[in-house]
């Protein structure tokens, strides 16, 4: 019994070390001083195993951490999108749209500079939309400029790999870059550019950065196409199919607007009734074809001619109506003559033959003095229009001189 303890001792000497170390890592301290054996290989071993051990326990905690990380910045991006996705459907307009994709760009690319493009009406470029960031970005350019659009899918250009930048990208040589087409129902709407900071190089754009963005490339994509749509049902509800002018629905909602501001604004306000003379006549010689033409380059002529302010609308067959707010009666029969004398200018052609002239017959009506509501007005318009006619055609008649 007394020579027990000598031994204890002596074993807890040699273990001590040893033990403080497990202990350590049991406490989470994956990095203690870890003592040096001499002279015992078992006692060595074990060293070495728990520095082994303790090192995996390390790299796993590392791991779990990134992965913790990366699962954050999913679920932040995942919130992002459906943020974005619920303002834009709740969007009205595009330029509404545009707006807000740019301010959520921002938000969720804050440290890349970026832009949205969209097709023209023509197909044969791409135009800036909206922008963010501090390196430039073009304002336009042809759809082959960008690889994206080309090949249908998202192009990845990084600084270390051997991806061809696209011609639009005025940094590819010095950033990283990414453009992601916006597709909805197979058709390209534009394309998502975005552009990482030279300081960066390619930690712009990790695995994650670049699932997100094919993500809200195309959460922006069905919901700029779900807008287009109800944009496009919207104008065919308020736009002549035939010369794409406005219809007499929009007219006449347009006219009750404009005279109740021209009563707070104590303002002028003129319609002028216009017929094409002898129509029937036209249609019946050379066919409703031609009609047809002769009426949309007509609807032409009457758009190009009045100002931004005025409203040109088809509301019957060879029948129009123009809105001139602000306007005085002598206003509108200068616009109207100078109308007509372009008309009569104007050469038609319809699939190789000549055309006859074009005239019109007119009345011009304003406010107040020939009607302070919308259906007095349009009358007074109307029986100048029919005074017009009986008078011979192809002149002005204005309502205040009957």
């Amino acid at each position: 019994m007394v020579e027990a303890t000598p031994r204890v001792t002596l074993v807890q000497d040699r273990l001590g070390p040893v033990i403080a170390v497990i202990t350590c890592l049991a406490q989470g301290d994956l990095h203690p001083d870890f003592p040096v054996i001499e002279g015992d290989p078992e006692l060595e071993a074990v060293v070495l195993g728990l520095e082994m051990l303790a090192e995996e326990l390390a790299a796993s905690r590392a791991a779990v951490a990134r992965r913790t990380a990366e699962l954050e910045a999913i679920n932040n991006g995942l919130t992002r999108l459906s943020d974005l996705g619920n303002l834009l459907l709740s969007c009205d307009t595009s330029s509404e749209a545009y707006v807000v994709l740019g301010r959520a760009a921002r938000e969720m690319y804050g440290q890349l500079s970026g832009a949205v493009y969209l097709y023209g009406a023509s197909r044969n470029v791409v135009e800036l939309v909206s922008s963010w960031g501090e390196l430039s970005v073009a304002k336009s350019f042809p759809p082959t400029d960008c690889w994206a659009l080309r090949r249908g899918r998202a192009h990845h250009v990084s600084l270390s790999g051997a991806e061809i930048a696209c011609r639009h990208t005025a940094h590819g040589e010095r950033s990283s870059a990414m453009c992601v087409p916006l597709l909805a129902q197979g058709e390209a709407l534009g394309v998502l550019h975005l552009v990482g900071p030279p300081e960066l190089g390619d930690q712009s754009f990790t695995p994650l950065a670049q699932r997100l963005a094919v993500a809200a490339a195309e959460a922006c994509a069905l919901a700029l196409a779900s807008i287009r749509l109800r944009e496009k049902l919207a104008d065919q509800s308020l736009r002549d199919s035939l010369t794409g002018l406005y219809n007499r629905r929009y007219a006449e909602e347009t006219l009750d607007r404009e005279i109740a501001r021209a009563k707070r604004e104590d303002s002028a306000l003129s319609v002028i009734m216009i017929d094409l003379d002898h129509f029937k006549n036209f249609n019946d010689g050379f066919g409703h074809d031609a009609g047809d033409a002769a009426l949309r380059e007509a609807a032409t002529l009457f758009a190009e001619t009045v100002r931004t302010s005025d409203v040109v609308s088809r509301v019957g067959g060879e029948e129009f109506l123009l809105l001139l707010p602000s306007a005085t009666s002598e206003d509108a029969v200068r616009k109207v003559e100078r109308m007509r004398e372009k008309l009569k200018k104007l050469e038609l052609f319809h699939r190789g033959r000549r055309l006859p002239v074009l005239t019109f017959s007119a009345g011009v009506a304003s406010f107040p003095a020939d009607g302070k509501g919308a259906d007095i007005l349009l009358r007074a318009a109307d029986e100048a229009l029919y005074e017009a006619k009986h008078a011979g055609r192809d002149r002005t008649v204005v309502a205040a001189e009957l």
